[in-house]
C-alpha cells in the first residue's frame, strides 16, 4: 500500500491522459499516471503516425475551441524542439449543397476562419491528383494539416516526466474506490491515492466507471496505407489532407504520405461494436476493397491498399466529447467519448483536465460536453 498522497492521478496514458499529465505535472503538480499497457502501445485510439487537425466543423463550438488547440500543439513543439504538425492544407468534397458543406462554412464564418470554394479548374490546377464529378462543391482550407500522433503521445509523456509526474506502465486499474474523502485507486498489487483523479482510459472508460452507465459504445475501425509509384505526389508539400462526404452519406478522409506507412485514407465511423478486450485485430478484406474502389475512382494514382490497421472509436450517440466531473464525486474527472475525432483536441483537453482538477473550474465552454445532456439520456 502508498501512503503517499498524490495531488491528481491519471489513468490512461493515450492522446488525453499523456496530455492531461504534461499539463498537470508543467503546473507542479504531484502527477501519477498508470496506464496497464507500454507507452504508445497499438491496442486503443491513440496510436498510428497521422492524425487530421482541422478547424473545419459542422458544430461552430469545435471551430472555436480549435483556436486554442493549434496553439497549444504549438507550444509543445516549441518546448520539446521537435516538428509535430505538418500543414497541408484540405480540399473538402460533396455533392452541391450538400448539409454538411454548409454548416462547416457557417462555423468558419462564424469563427471568422478563412476558406475559399474551388471549382473544378482550380483543383485540377492545384492538385491533379484527384478526379471529381461535375456536381461536387470544393472547399478549401490552407490552415488543415495533420499531427504526428505517436509522437506527441510519448513527447507528452516525456515532458511530464521531466516536470516531475511518475509514469507506471503494465499497470492495470481494477477499480476506482471514490466514495472516500480521497479516491483510492486499485491495481492487482497496489493501491494509491489521488485529491483528484482524471479517467482517460479511452475504450475501457465504461468498465472503469460501469455503475455511471456512461452511453459509450465502443468500435471497430479500420485505416489504410498506400504506397504509390510515384510517392513525391502524395508527401504533405504537394499532396493536401482531404475530406468527403460521399453519395452513399459515407465520410471518407485522406492523408499524405508520411512515415513509414505511406499515404492514409479510411473511412470514418460506421464499425463493428465490440468489447476492447475481445475486438478483432486482424483487417477486414472487403473494408480495403471498399476503399481501394473509392480511390480508383477519386484518386487512382494512388494504387492499391499495400496494408491496413485496426484502431478503436470510443463513440457517443451524438459524437460528441464527454469532459465532465462524476456526478457523484467532484474528485474524479471524466474525459471520454471522443468519437473518432479527438486526437486534435488532445492539447487543450489536457489543459481543460488540468484546470478542472487543480481549479475545479475551467474558463472554456465545456458545456456541450456534460455527461447529462439530453441526447446521453435518450
Amino acid at each position: 500500500m502508498h501512503s503517499h498522497i498524490y495531488d491528481v492521478i491519471v489513468i490512461g496514458a493515450g492522446g488525453m491522459g499523456s496530455a492531461t499529465a504534461y499539463h498537470l505535472a508543467k503546473s507542479g503538480a504531484r502527477v501519477l499516471v498508470l496506464e496497464q499497457f507500454n507507452r504508445g502501445h497499438t491496442f486503443g485510439s491513440s496510436h498510428g503516425e497521422t492524425r487530421i487537425i482541422r478547424f473545419f466543423y459542422d458544430k461552430p463550438f469545435y471551430t472555436e475551441l480549435m483556436k486554442t488547440a493549434y496553439t497549444e500543439w504549438r507550444s509543445l513543439e516549441s518546448e520539446s524542439d521537435k516538428q509535430l504538425l505538418f500543414i497541408t492544407g484540405s480540399i473538402n468534397l460533396g455533392t452541391k449543397g450538400n448539409k454538411y458543406m454548409k454548416a462547416v462554412s457557417e462555423s468558419l464564418n462564424e469563427a471568422g476562419v478563412n476558406y475559399a470554394w474551388w471549382d473544378k479548374k482550380e483543383l485540377t490546377k492545384r492538385f491533379p491528383q484527384f478526379f471529381v464529378p461535375d456536381h461536387y462543391d470544393i472547399l478549401w482550407q490552407k490552415d488543415t494539416g495533420f499531427l504526428y500522433a505517436s509522437e506527441c503521445v510519448l513527447t507528452h509523456l516525456e515532458l511530464s516526466e521531466r516536470h516531475g509526474a511518475i509514469v507506471r506502465e503494465k499497470t492495470q486499474v481494477n477499480r476506482i474506490e471514490w466514495q472516500t474523502d480521497v479516491p483510492t485507486i486499485r491495481t492487482e498489487k497496489e493501491q494509491y491515492l489521488g485529491r483528484k483523479v482524471v479517467v482517460t482510459a479511452g475504450a475501457w472508460t465504461s468498465s472503469l466507471l460501469s455503475k455511471l452507465d456512461l452511453p459509450l459504445t465502443v468500435t471497430k475501425q479500420q485505416v489504410c496505407y498506400f504506397k504509390p509509384t510515384n510517392t513525391e505526389m502524395f508527401r504533405p508539400n504537394n499532396y493536401p489532407v482531404f475530406t468527403e462526404n460521399t453519395a452513399d452519406d459515407e465520410f471518407i478522409y485522406g492523408i499524405p504520405y508520411f512515415g513509414k506507412n505511406g499515404a492514409r485514407v479510411a473511412r470514418h465511423g460506421l464499425g463493428k461494436t465490440f468489447l476492447p478486450d475481445m475486438c478483432e485485430r486482424e483487417p477486414d478484406a472487403d473494408y480495403d476493397k471498399h476503399i481501394n474502389a473509392f480511390v480508383k475512382e477519386r484518386i487512382p494514382s494512388l494504387g492499391k491498399v499495400t496494408h491496413s490497421e485496426v484502431c478503436l472509436y470510443t463513440e457517443t450517440p451524438d459524437e460528441d466529447f464527454i469532459i465532465d466531473t462524476h456526478p457523484d464525486c467532484p474528485n474524479v474527472l471524466i474525459a471520454a467519448g471522443f468519437s473518432g475525432h479527438g486526437f486534435k483536441f488532445c492539447s487543450l483537453v489536457g489543459r481543460i483536465m488540468c484546470e478542472l482538477a487543480l481549479n475545479d473550474r475551467t474558463d472554456f465552454d465545456i458545456s456541450p460536453f456534460c455527461i447529462k445532456r439530453k441526447v446521453c439520456l435518450e
